[in-house]
């Protein structure tokens, strides 16, 4: 074969280093390292109890062919898996001194290898998963010379960044996972989850801030792109508090914003993203959290269960936890203001507090901060 040039090394292994990144153009990169090898075939297959032939990601895959293989080879390929699983991981072997000779008269060999021209190969066990691992190999066909000394020790270098390559994806994968779940469960959350740039532009929304996003009387739109407060004089001093959240590492700040016309609520904490959460390039981002001054679904019955209310009593106190005056809660409830009194009275002596502000802090502290279903 034609020795392997400076240029066709390194634009092999760029492709598997890009392939690390983005796992769908490691077919291409696997093309590259079998044309710096002249080879027949090229595998990287993950091995293992939970893998299947989908996990092998080879040049001229015949999935029909892999479909027989694991129908009909498995007692095989479990000894084939174990025997590779005994070579150190990190070091290559050739085939036919971790198999020996004989390995040709195996079934595996017979129906699977040859059909695919593979007669001589070098492999490498690149890395451990949780029982399983990844096997990089490089096989030539029936009428090629075996690799001499000089290919396997180029062999042993590639496999070293097919070895970072396969660990890096694990890593990439994990956290892929972690931050699917990091979202769902802020999806979860009755708390509407804001990220903003300096300048208002909105980088992330759960799914309770969509909700108040989009609510036709909310306090809080998207106008290009951009979070706004409808009320002029409430976006200029959330604009205020986004800046200085995003110039200062400790600035924290607190406001109300106007929900309706019925004197509801939202309260909005306003803090810098702490830069271990943040995106390359967004050190300054900022983190919203809003939530609407009213009783979450279930909120009644809840609020008798802690604190042994009647209903009366628990529809005054989740009427002055959703920012409520008396007044308007008498009118919501169509009674007496000496009802109201009597009521507001039974709820001090019964949560242990003396003041209205009190009694709406304490429902909301016990509130599970969940969206209904």
């Amino acid at each position: 074969m034609a020795r392997a040039n400076l240029d066709m090394v390194t634009d092999a292994v760029d492709g598997l280093l890009d392939a690390a990144l983005d796992f769908r153009r490691m077919p291409e990169a696997i093309e590259q390292v079998r044309h710096l090898f002249d080879g027949s075939k090229v595998c990287l297959g993950y091995f293992g109890p939970d893998s299947h032939p989908d996990n092998a990601i080879t040049n001229a895959s015949d999935p029909d062919l892999n479909a027989f293989c694991y129908r009909e080879l498995t007692s095989d390929i479990v000894r084939f898996s174990a025997r590779v699983a005994s070579a150190p991981v990190g070091s290559a072997y050739r085939d036919h001194v971790l198999f020996g000779e004989g390995f040709r008269d195996s079934r595996l060999w017979r129906e699977w290898m040859a059909p695919q021209d593979m007669y001589g190969g070098m492999a490498s066990r690149v890395l451990d998963v949780d029982g399983s691992f990844w096997m990089f190999d490089i096989q030539r066909g029936r009428r090629q010379e075996r690799f001499d000394a000089s290919e396997f020790a180029l062999f042993e270098r590639v496999a070293g960044v097919m070895r970072r390559v396969t660990l890096l994806h694990q890593q990439l994968g994990g956290v892929n996972i972690e931050r699917e779940m990091t979202r769902r469960a802020l999806d979860e959350l009755s708390l509407a989850v804001i990220i903003v740039d300096r300048a208002m532009r909105l980088a992330y929304a759960n799914a309770a801030a969509d909700e108040l996003l989009a609510a036709a009387d909310g306090p809080l739109n998207l106008r290009g792109g951009r979070l706004s407060a409808r009320v002029l004089s409430e976006q200029s001093e959330l604009k205020d508090l986004v800046v200085r959240a995003s110039d200062l590492a400790g600035a924290r700040g607190q406001m109300l914003l106007r929900h309706d016309g019925e004197g509801r609520q939202v309260s909005l904490c306003v803090t810098p993203l702490p830069a271990a959460y943040a995106l390359s390039g967004r050190m300054n981002d900022v983190m919203i959290v809003a939530r609407p001054l009213e009783p979450a679904a279930g909120g009644l019955a809840a609020a008798r269960q802690m604190f042994d209310l009647t209903e009366a009593e628990a529809r005054l106190a989740l009427g002055l936890a959703s920012g409520l005056s008396l007044a308007e809660v008498a009118r919501q409830q169509g009674i007496r203001m000496s009802t109201v009194r009597t009521h507001l009275a039974r709820v001090f002596s019964k949560t242990g507090t003396r003041q209205q502000s009190q009694i709406a802090a304490l429902l909301r502290a016990v509130e599970l901060p969940v969206r209904a279903r």
